[in-house]
């Protein structure tokens, strides 16, 4: 799957090595609670957790993305897909990417490749994001990608601490068509 200058790559233990040089920086981590990666090791069992989906019981699915540039995993990008009554079916969305890659719209494009997929894929059609106040490019990431502030919904979010502020985007009516260069 690839966007203009990005492969996106469904996230597998052997992205383990590379996802760790991209993401081994204390920057990473300061909006999150703290290092997203601690070593190699630490890397391949989240990716190994995260590769099982949750556990029985939960009506949810987990996908998850490697992002390459020119060949070198940069970050990743990962939904979490429910129903939510109604027949809504929406994405909780997330990203991370190594300090090196920040600004020059990497981030923007992978999400909104991961957006249109899950849209035209999976048929959502909400795409929740939460984020720590302080963290201004993220704030401003949502916004570019037609986010908007809310209140957290009634159905709950997995990632959302308190104090976290919460965007929804509505996917109806959108031609996102454009991000998806080749699935």
């Amino acid at each position: 799957m690839h966007t203009e200058r990005l492969s996106i790559e469904p996230l597998s233990v052997d992205h383990a090595a590379s996802l760790f040089v991209a993401l081994d920086d204390e920057r990473v981590g300061r909006y999150i609670g703290g290092p997203d990666v601690d070593s190699v090791e630490g890397v391949a069992a989240r990716i190994e957790r995260v590769d099982t989906g949750p556990g029985p019981g939960h009506d949810e699915q987990w996908l998850n993305w490697a992002v390459l540039l020119e060949g070198t995993v940069i970050g990743r990008v990962e939904a979490t897909l429910r129903s939510v009554g109604c027949g809504t079916r929406m994405a909780e969305i997330a990203y991370i990417f190594g300090p090196r890659w920040w600004g020059h719209g990497y981030a923007t494009e992978a999400t909104l490749w991961m957006i249109a997929h899950l849209r035209l894929a999976h048929g959502t059609q909400q795409s929740w994001a939460t984020v720590d106040p302080a963290n201004m490019a993220s704030i401003g990431l949502l916004l570019r990608l037609g986010f908007d502030p809310t209140q957290p919904p009634d159905f709950g979010l997995g990632s959302f601490d308190a104090g976290d502020l919460v965007f929804v985007r509505h996917h109806s009516g959108r031609d996102e068509s454009n991000a998806l260069v080749q699935e």
